[in-house]
């Protein structure tokens, strides 16, 4: 056995044992470069373009993928995929989805929903949201606070006056969001810290979990809209103990007690409507259940104390 196959040996073998104690950076690094000590890459770029000749495009570019995913410098790669009209995933932002650093650091537990993810059924719970928001905000000047890849704000886009998305995420130049729909999106936005512009409406879909000043969002929330549609994952479900990317685990009572405090800071009275997400289908129902899987809260602020 060569000393190659063996250092690719030894490799994995602390990859499956970073993996195993839950370091899953280290893991995926551990890995890869095993797999390109293991593999000839340029083997797979030949096999590629035979498979190209042959008509099979989407197997050939399944594996020109997995050459960029061992390295992503692999200028052969790139020339091959640049042959199919469309650059390397590490090249210019129009092909931004294919970045492999959408979901975050950790694409086990992605912090954000973007379109080809790992996870279909999460992709499809997140998509049903925007979805109903559609249909309750349509014709309004919408906020999408916690955008992410910004799916949800180009949905918006569909039936709202204007949508503007605001996201502490900061996409390097090679995976920034672009869509047609015309939605504005801010990066490297902070929401417990930066005001945000007036509007009638505000999403706030899977995000006030993951803030360490949740408070201090939702009031500058209610700042610039006075209509409100939350979602919050049930902790018994989704809670820090699962995800580590969440902060907080509050009960549904607890959700609705920080959505109301915070509206009163400007509104006379607060009324909330609610649904939920039941598991195992893309579905949304009305009605307050603690023991669903999803809560949703539309929140309305009625009487505004500012305007005196």
């Amino acid at each position: 056995m060569s000393t190659a196959a063996l250092t690719a040996e030894q490799l994995h073998a602390d990859g499956v044992q970073a993996f195993a104690d839950g370091d899953h950076a280290a893991a995926v690094d551990l890995l890869r470069r095993a797999a390109l000590l293991a593999v000839d890459a340029t083997v797979l770029n030949d096999l590629a373009v035979v498979l190209a000749a042959k008509g099979e495009r989407d197997r050939a570019r399944a594996v020109l993928e997995a050459c960029l995913t061992l390295d992503p410098e692999d200028q052969d790669a790139r020339d091959n995929l640049a042959q199919f009209g469309e650059a390397a995933s590490t090249g210019p932002t129009h092909n931004w989805r294919r970045s492999r650093t959408l979901g975050g650091d950790d694409p086990t537990v992605p912090e954000r929903a973007y379109p080809g993810m790992m996870y279909a059924g999460t992709m499809s719970e997140h998509a049903t949201r925007y979805a109903l928001a559609l249909g309750v905000l349509p014709g309004q000047r919408i906020l999408d606070v916690g955008c992410g890849t910004g799916y949800g704000s180009e949905m918006l886009t569909w039936k709202g006056a204007s949508v503007r998305g605001f996201d502490l995420w900061e996409p390097a130049d090679h995976e920034r969001p672009q869509w047609p729909g015309g939605a504005e999106l801010t990066y490297g936005f902070d929401v417990t810290k930066h005001p945000l512009p007036p509007a009638d409406s505000a999403v706030m879909f899977e995000v006030l979990e993951h803030l360490h000043d949740a408070p201090a969002a939702l009031r500058n929330v209610f700042g610039a809209v006075s209509t409100l549609m939350a979602s919050f994952p049930n902790p018994k479900f989704h809670g820090s103990h699962i995800n580590h990317h969440h902060v907080n685990d509050w009960s549904l009572a607890r959700v609705e007690k920080e959505i109301v405090r915070a509206a009163k800071t400007r509104f006379e009275t607060v009324k909330l409507g609610h649904l939920n997400q039941p598991a195992g289908m893309p579905s949304i129902l009305q009605g307050r259940d603690p023991e669903s899987p999803f809560w949703i809260i539309f929140a309305v602020g009625e009487g505004d104390k500012t305007s005196r």
